[in-house]
Parts: structure tokens; sequence; C-alpha cells
């Protein structure tokens, strides 16, 4: 997964949360990170699918309480682009004709794990594109209707004509040959509002006409409804319309100067193209960057046409002016000006919202009210004019969706609080982080002879946004693809530090055992931060135990030896995790001072299965190079008893104690 790749939103079916999760591991161990949420009632169901978003519906064919066909009609009531993936435990023509035809998407053998995970891609693939058509053609449209307002309201006489006919044309352009019908001109040859010594130079252009190349400007003479010539300038341009290749036609009475740039009429001071030059000039760039968008732009343009939101520009442009006479304005869109706020007036934005409220707009005989909202983003020498400006624009964003006639201004904590509420791990990490609403757990590790000391594994939690408990295993697999993960450590080894330091001070002698990744190992710094820490708990290190697991200690050795070395002045320990008995790992504990080993949980299954042969020779290894072993998972008493004969000293698991919210066990029990 890498920074901008967000879960994938499954809603399960299933009989048990435990088939459920089933999923979850088949998505991470293929790299794909997943949040899922299991359904157990129709009624829940419906609540899911109207309260939030989701990418796909994964189940079988019924359960208890609910059953796959309720489960599509719902779907298809609410008419929600969700696709529905059958498990079936049978896979015949019969079963698979029948759910198509119902509306899943495909039918899978619940067997086969591999054909699921195509299948959920795959309809998640086809998804983001069904949503990138829908989000490309509102643009098109929104696209369509700007250059329309645009062409209509443009000072220059502009037509579209194709195979040379006209197919539309701007008021300016009617006016300039005394139409006052647009239907008297369409189907009008082009030929025909040409003086009879030009044609022959018209003919030509239009017959070795290239889109893609530039035309340049013809001075001619062209002919009214009247029959008298008037000089002007053409300019012939590609463009499309109605999607059908066709020419442009820009025309410029001879007595006016020519310019290609179509501009409305009310536009602010500075040209939109010198506005953006201005963001990525290196000297001139300005420190604020304002982000003004109109709220009801479109219902102004359908309510009250063209007029209306000429009227609505042309008073923005004035109010603007007042209160902002020192700043540079550009028209950027229809309801869009961007400001290069001058510091002098950045307290004036308030006002400026507040008269754009209260401002009464004339337009004929209607009076248009309307607001704004305003996003700000400070320069930042290392970004882009691009980046400047999408800031800025986010910003605003945020600022509407918190209600609108409002100020917001960029900032990273701005970024992960919209991230986090759709999901995005990354996002919720950085706010953990920030926030410092990471929460750490404590499993005692526990002496199987009760005469050695008490240790505690010091375990990360973390919440999504509605305080639901996130798996450990899928925010750390987000972290260490990311660059994160050291920052993570750091709090985690900060506050054990801090929740230990209390318990030395009270007489209270436990230890705590803490992981790190392969990103501490490659962090100069961590060994000086650890030693200040521990300097300023007055904390001895030897009460810390940092853990590494076995394949992390064999892929990075040399790392982990100078790791050891550098921390070994501190008195900390070292514990080796997720020990696989393999006779490489054996050979790399003669070579780096690890003093303990906690063992495979592969170990613990085999030992519940009374299969302890493996588990023996390798603790007969072990105890040859003096290791301390740690037996994790223990989840039965029978696996307890087992262990008496094995040679293990301590032992962990929810048998013994789940992890705990503070470091309350009784080791003496």
């Amino acid at each position: 997964m890498n920074n901008t790749t967000r879960p994938v939103r499954l809603l399960t079916l299933e009989k048990s949360r435990n088939d459920a999760e089933r999923w979850v591991k088949l998505f991470r161990a293929a790299g794909k990170p997943a949040r899922v949420h299991q359904i157990n009632s129709v009624e829940e169901l419906e609540e899911a699918l109207v309260t939030g978003l989701w990418d796909l519906l994964l189940s079988v064919e019924e359960t208890p309480m609910v059953k796959a066909d309720q489960a599509i009609a719902c779907i298809k009531r609410l008419k929600l682009d969700i696709p529905v993936i059958l498990s079936v435990n049978e896979k015949n023509s019969s079963i698979v004709k029948h759910w198509l035809d119902f509306g899943a998407a495909d039918v899978v053998h619940n067997a086969h794990e591999e054909h699921m995970l195509h299948a959920i891609l795959r309809e998640i693939s086809s998804l983001e594109y069904r949503e990138q058509v829908l989000r490309l053609k509102k643009n098109l449209k929104d696209t369509e209707q700007r250059c329309q307002l645009l062409m209509d309201n443009a000072g220059h006489a502009i037509a579209y004509v194709h195979e040379g006919m006209h197919i539309d044309a701007n008021p300016s352009y009617l006016e300039l040959f005394g139409y006052s019908d647009p239907d008297d001109l369409a189907g009008m040859p082009l030929i025909d509002m040409v003086a009879a010594e030009d044609q022959p130079l018209f003919k030509s252009l239009i017959k070795h006409f290239k889109p893609g190349h530039e035309q340049p400007a013809v001075s001619c003479k062209l002919v009214d409804t009247a029959g008298d010539n008037f000089g002007a300038t053409v300019i012939l341009s590609e463009a499309v319309f109605e999607d059908e290749p066709c020419i442009q036609i820009l025309v410029k009475a001879a007595a006016q100067p020519v310019s290609v740039t179509v501009q409305p009429e009310s536009q602010p001071t500075q040209s939109r193209h010198d506005f953006l030059a201005l963001l990525e000039s290196e000297d001139h760039s300005p420190e604020i960057l304002a982000y003004l968008k109109l709220e009801n732009y479109d219902e102004i343009r359908q309510t009250a046409g063209i007029e209306g939101s000429v009227a609505v520009q042309d008073s923005i442009v004035e109010l603007l002016s007042k209160h902002l006479p020192e700043s540079q304005v550009t028209h950027y869109g229809d309801e869009v000006y961007l400001i290069a706020v001058n510091q002098n007036e950045l307290g004036a934005l308030t006002p400026l919202l507040e008269a754009i409220d209260k401002a009464l707009i004339s337009s004929g005989s209607q009076t248009i009210y309307t607001t704004a909202s305003v996003g700000l983003a400070e320069n930042n020498q290392d970004s882009s004019e691009k980046n400047f400006l999408e800031r800025a624009q986010f910003a605003c964003q945020l600022a509407l969706e918190q209600g609108g006639n409002r100020i917001e201004t960029f900032s990273q904590k701005s970024i992960d609080v919209k991230k986090a509420s759709n999901g995005d791990m990354l996002a919720m990490i950085r706010q953990a982080l920030e926030n410092d609403s990471f929460r750490l757990s404590f499993q005692p590790i526990v002496s199987v002879t009760g005469e050695g000391l008490n240790y505690y594994e010091v375990l990360l939690r973390m919440a999504d946004q509605n305080g639901k408990e996130i798996p450990a295993a899928e925010f750390i697999s987000a972290a260490e693809e990311s660059d994160m993960m050291p920052f993570i450590d750091r709090w985690v080894v900060r506050n054990a530090i801090k929740q230990l330091a209390k318990k030395f001070r009270k007489g209270d002698s436990v230890r705590l055992m803490v992981h790190i990744s392969q990103a501490s190992l490659e962090d100069k710094t961590f060994s000086e931060q650890l030693a200040r820490l521990l300097n300023a708990a007055e904390l001895p290190g030897h009460m810390l135990t940092l853990q590494m697991t076995d394949r992390m200690v064999q892929q990075h050795l040399r790392q982990v030896i100078r790791f050891v070395e550098q921390l070994k002045p501190l008195g900390c320990k070292f514990a080796m995790t997720q020990f696989s008995g393999e006779p490489r790992s054996l050979k790399v504990l003669e070579h780096i001072d690890m003093p303990f080993v906690k063992l495979d949980s592969l170990f613990t299954e085999k030992l519940e299965r009374n299969d302890d042969s493996q588990l023996k020779k390798v603790t007969n290894n072990l105890k040859r190079l003096n290791k301390v072993i740690i037996m994790p998972k223990v989840e039965s008493a029978q696996t307890l008893t087992s262990i008496w004969q094995i040679g293990v000293d301590y032992v962990q698991g929810y048998y013994l104690q789940p992890p705990m919210e503070a470091m309350t066990y009784d080791f003496s029990s």
C-alpha cells in the first residue's frame, strides 16, 4: 500500500465473525488494506448502506438472520452502486445462473480464495472506473456550461462552423452581422457572409485548415444582413461542438484591436494568466493565497440566468476592490476568485464575507443573495504553484463542508481529519500521533516457576473515528510501508518509560518488553533519545527490553549488532520474538547479545495438538546458549500443564491474562 491508498471498504454477510476475518487476512496477505463491517441483521444492513460508503458486499447465500437475496434487493432499492460477490459451498451452473440473474456481480466457491481475491479486486477496479467516469461527466458538463457562459458574455464575435455551415454563434456575432434571431444564422454558409473578392481566400483557408496548427489572423471584408461590407480581422481555430470537430471563428471589426483571448466582461483587475504566473514566480509569489468560492452560483445561474450571473460577478468584484484594495485579485472561474492577500488586509476577509452575505444584488426585477467561503494557504517555497493553489482550494472545500460562509486555513491536521474520516489509515496514524491518542496495553509475562522477575509486554492500540479498535497488524502494516514507523516507535518507548517510571518510584520492580521496528535500527538518533528519556525518568536501562522479530534480525543482522552495541552502555536488554527454531536463527543468536527468546506461536499450536517433539529440540538448543525462553499465546490449562516439563521459563497468553489497561497483574497468585 502506498501513502495514498485507502482501505477497501467491505460489507460482509457471513455466519460468524471468524469467517469475515478470513477475508481480512486474505487481503492482508496480498498486501491490500481492508476495513470490514460484518452484517448481522437486515436493519443493520440498511443502516450501514445509508450511513456509510462501501466498495463491495461479500456474502454467503444465507445466514440465520439475513439472506443474500434480501441484501441484494436492499442495495437495488436504495439504488447504490455496490457490487455483490457470492461465496457458495457448491458451485454449479444453476446456482451461478440464479445469483447472476438476481444481480450478483460474481459467484465464487468459498474454498477458492485466490479466485475470490481477484474477483473482489476486479469489481473494485471497475467501481473506481465508474466513479471516475461520473466525475469526468460532471466536470465536462460544468466546463461546457462555463464555456457557454464565457462565449455568451464575450465582447468578441464568436461562431462555430462545421463543413462550412454555421452551427452556433454568440450574441456579439449576431449583432455584428445584423441578425436578431440565432435560428436565422443556423445553417448559413460562412462563405456567403464574405465579400466576393475575399471568397477565394476563405475557401482556401477552410479547405486547408489543419487542426492542431496555429492559424494566422486574416484581414478581409465581410457582409452583413443589409448587404453592407465592413472590414474585419478573422482568426480560425480548432474547436469541438457537441462532440463534433469544427472550426471556431473569431471576428473583430477592423477598427478594434485583435485579441484571441476570450474573457468575461466583468474581468477583475488582473488576468487569470498573469495571476497564475505570479504564483509561479520565485521572487514575487504571494505569502498568502485566498480561494474564494460563491456557494450558490449554480442556483443563481439557473434562476437568474446570464444577467443575474454577471450582476453577481460585478458585485463581488466591487466588494473585493472595496475591502481588499491592496491585494491582487483574479476571476479564476465562474464562482471562484483568487486573491494574493496583502498581509495588512488579512483581517478584512471576515468583513468581506459579511458584506457578501448582506449584499442585495439587483438583476432586472430579481434580487439575488449569495454567500461565500474562503480557503487560505500559506506559501511554501518547496511547493509548486499547483500545490499552493490546491492547498487553498482544499481549505475552501473544508469550509464549505463545515457549513459554509466561513474562512478555513489549510493545515496538515485538516487534511488528516478529512482523510481519517474516510478511513485513510495513514491519516488516522498521524492524528493519533498529533493528538497523543494512541493507547498502551500491558500483557503480563509470567514465570513458570514463580521465581523469575515480573515482565509485561507493551502492546499498542489505536481506534478509528468511531472509537472502534483497529487491529494492530492493520495499522502497523500501513505504518511500516510509509515513513511513520519511527514516530510510532518513539511514541511507544516514551510513553512506556513514563508508565514504568511511575511504577519504579513506587518501589515496583516490574520490567517492560517493547517492540521496535526496522526503522529504529536505521534511526541514528534513537540511542541518544532513549538515553535522554531514561535519564529524565531516572530509570535504570535494564528495566527495558527491546524486542525484534527473528526475521528482522536475520535480514538486518549487521544493523542489529551495531544497534545492540550502541545501547549496551544504557543497560537495556534485547529479545528475539517469533523465533522459528531454524538453524540460521540459532546461529544468529551465537553472535548477538539477546538474552530473551520468544518462540513463534506455531510451537504453541503444535503443543495444543500434543506435538512437542520439535519444541523440546528447540528449547534444548536455546538452553545451551543460556537463553531465557518465553512461550506466547497460551490459551488453555492443558497447554500450560504441558509446558512445565519442556524447559520454558516464561509464559504469556489470554489464559493467564488478556492485555490490561494498567500494570495491575498479581504475579504472586
